[in-house]
């Protein structure tokens, strides 16, 4: 890649916003656009989520820009948060495009609720039907009760339990150090929905069940907000005054029965086929072991220990021992995401997760390490290699 991320925006994460979307949208968009030390009309391109209500011809006539040179959508929202960046820096290389900002606006707390069952079946005429439309994955479980996300996390969970023969006070454990140290990131970022509340092994424990074996601390959370980055090439960065972040590798990655859901899959435990992190580090030129923080999209705590393991940051079966140690702390091996998470900061289809990989690479993190390099991931579906530049 050929690119840079050179500005950040968002509104402030809230569970009722009290505007629309669109307004959302414009806020950070604005915003970004400020902090890459741009003006409104350099936007010549924009990319957002197919999952996304406000369109690019919302965009266009609220700002009054005069024109796009491209515009263009990814599918299956967070989980092509990475892909987004990926078709942003491809457009710009191919000359199509020089600032293209990525967007995402929702009220998904006060408004739409993505996590409900009802968006996934619905009762018609006395017959259960799945909305969804990507076989192998809802329409044909939907109806027998696997309705929402957090339901098939807990069967990734339950396949990782029982193949590294896990208890399940060990197994507890593992995700409670998830939950605890991503809360005390969050602790220390404003911008955190969940700021003000601590978390301890304790409180995790006492959680109560919410799908055997996650808890309600091992979920993300539904968010209203809006954030934007602006995105153009890696020379042009090198004039502006704001702190360019480089995307040194970035792309997307489907194969049979991955999206949007992993279900059906011969090893529940690992989602991620080995060519995509091979694939993903060869193209940056670096290896697991140069990567200095890592931003894994959690939008339950299992995946936290899958990415690690899937990637090539720890051994097979080793995630209990590195998370248990302290491993994703502020003084572990590799400090995983700084900012809280989906988890305590806020569910935003990864655009924060992506956010806070930027921030660690300009010295702006709340939580600061020394670091050079970042990873991003959605399970492998979307990844990303950032570099200080």
């Amino acid at each position: 890649m050929k690119t840079s991320i050179v500005g950040i925006g968002q509104t402030e994460f809230s569970k009722d916003s009290g505007r629309s979307e669109l307004k959302l949208a414009l806020e950070a968009i604005l915003a970004a656009v400020a902090d890459a030390g741009l003006e409104v009309d350099d936007i010549d391109g924009l990319v957002r989520y197919t999952w996304d209500h406000t369109t690019e011809a919302a965009i266009v006539n609220a700002l009054g820009l005069d024109h796009l040179n491209y515009y263009g959508e990814t599918e299956f929202g967070g989980v092509n948060c990475c892909g987004a960046v990926a078709q942003a820096s491809a457009a710009i290389e191919a000359g199509l495009a020089s600032c293209i900002v990525f967007y995402r606006t929702l009220n998904a707390r006060s408004g739409v609720r993505y996590g409900r069952g009802e968006r996934v079946l619905a009762e018609e005429d006395g017959w259960l039907v799945s909305r969804q439309p990507e076989p192998p994955g809802d329409i044909y479980s939907a109806p027998f009760g696997l309705l929402v996300p957090g339901q098939h996390h807990a069967l990734y969970a339950q396949a990782y339990k029982g193949h590294y023969g896990l208890t399940d006070d060990r197994f507890t454990e593992m995700l409670g150090s998830v939950a605890v140290t991503q809360r005390a990131y969050a602790n220390r970022n404003p911008r955190a929905l969940l700021k003000d509340r601590t978390l301890d092994m304790d409180d995790y424990r006492a959680g109560r069940v919410i799908t055997a074996p996650l808890r309600v601390y091992d979920y993300c959370l539904e968010t209203d907000g809006a954030m934007a980055l602006v995105i153009v090439s890696r020379e042009r960065a090198r004039g502006l005054s704001a702190k360019a972040v480089d995307v040194l590798s970035a792309g997307q990655y489907i194969f049979p029965g991955s999206v949007p859901m992993y279900l059906y899959a011969e090893k529940a435990y690992s989602l991620v086929p080995e060519a995509a992190g091979e694939e993903l580090f060869g193209k940056a030129g670096l290896s697991p072991s140069d990567i200095d923080v890592a931003m894994l999209y959690d939008a339950t705590s299992m995946m936290v220990p899958l990415a690690l393991e899937d990637f090539g940051f720890i051994g097979r079966g080793e995630a209990q021992d590195f998370l248990t140690s302290g491993g994703n702390g502020p003084g572990g091996r590799l400090p995983v995401n700084t900012h809280g998470g989906l988890l305590s900061e806020g569910y935003f289809h990864g655009l924060n997760t992506i956010a806070e990989g930027v921030r660690q690479l300009r010295g702006e993190s709340h939580n600061q390490v020394e670091a050079e390099t970042a990873f991003v991931t959605l399970r492998g579906a979307s990844s990303m290699i950032l570099g200080r530049a």
